[in-house]
């Protein structure tokens, strides 16, 4: 980027580099192995027997705190059929028919793919066995246009262990920051084609690192579902790691004349370093990639 802006810098007005959609996903540490449920399940005095009564009751209970804080909010709940909808369309198109541009949009409710608990008998130990195995569970996603993040969603397991997570974009985020400080812009999708004052707009950018996100999920996580945390008790904590990230440079030109020639270079080059990228990352057919079995 260096190079590029040292040849190119009479053309180019001005760069901005910061976060762009990250998704963020929270685990229940001690809930989400084998070794971890058995050790609750004995910490807490429940029986293997009774195991399936009561995850069903922490199911119902989460599901009912959702559609009490829908409720509460006033925002429609929908059941999907199929989980191939696109949901962030739906929610838009939702926001759009409700006239909500700040706010709780709505909340969804859809069955998908899941990790989740099961007890099976051993027959060999002639024993009950907790186990986790692939299922599928009715996923609850709450859309919402915060006045801080701007457009984003959380996602919550309703079955056992719980697992959540919250997707964000720093550019919504950006945009809600310049509308704060009264910085003028141009935005088409999630890009910027012009800003008043790109140099605040970076300095908004970097504040953005100064997230305390343990924090800021928690909170996005409550909204959502209120008697999550509480739910289960204590020391169960959300640990939250960053599951995907981008990181992304918005480079704007003085004028469509000056990127029109570099235009074709540019896809060109953005072409070859995806290709070059995809054959680095694929295994050559004569070095076939060498597996392991985890024992």
């Amino acid at each position: 980027m260096r190079n590029f802006m040292e040849v190119y810098a009479k053309k180019v007005m001005g760069v901005i580099s910061g976060w762009d959609r990250i998704r963020f996903r929270g685990t229940t540490r001690w809930l989400a192995s084998t070794k971890g449920l058995n050790t609750y399940l004995s910490t807490h005095h429940i029986l293997l027997k009774d195991f399936g009564r009561w995850a069903e009751d922490i199911t119902q209970k989460i599901r009912t705190s959702c559609a009490e804080q829908a409720q509460r909010l006033g925002i429609p709940t929908v059941y999907l059929r199929s989980s191939g909808v696109d949901k962030e369309a739906l929610a838009r198109t939702i926001a759009a028919e409700r006239g909500v541009e700040q706010g709780d949009i709505c909340m969804l409710r859809v069955v998908e793919p899941c990790c989740a608990p099961r007890i099976q008998g051993n027959r060999c130990a002639k024993t009950l066995e907790v186990v986790m195995v692939p299922r599928k569970c009715v996923w609850i996603y709450h859309y919402w246009n915060d006045p801080d993040l701007g457009f984003g969603h959380t996602r919550l397991q309703t079955w056992l262990p719980l697992s959540a997570t919250v997707c964000i974009n720093g550019r919504h985020g950006l945009e809600r920051q310049l509308l704060s400080e009264q910085i003028r812009y141009v935005k088409e999708d999630n890009c910027f084609t012009w800003i008043e004052d790109l140099e605040r707009a970076q300095r908004l950018l970097d504040r953005q690192l100064q997230t305390y996100w343990p924090g800021l999920l928690d909170s996005l996580l409550q909204r959502s579902c209120p008697g999550v945390c509480e739910t289960l008790g204590a020391h169960l904590d959300y640990y939250w790691s960053a599951d995907e990230s981008e990181w992304a440079t918005d480079v704007v030109f003085n004028s469509a004349a000056d990127l029109d020639p570099l235009f074709p270079l540019l896809v060109r080059h953005g072409m070859v370093v995806a290709q070059r990228r995809q054959r680095l990352a694929s295994p050559s057919p004569s070095q076939p990639s060498q597996q392991r079995t985890l024992p």
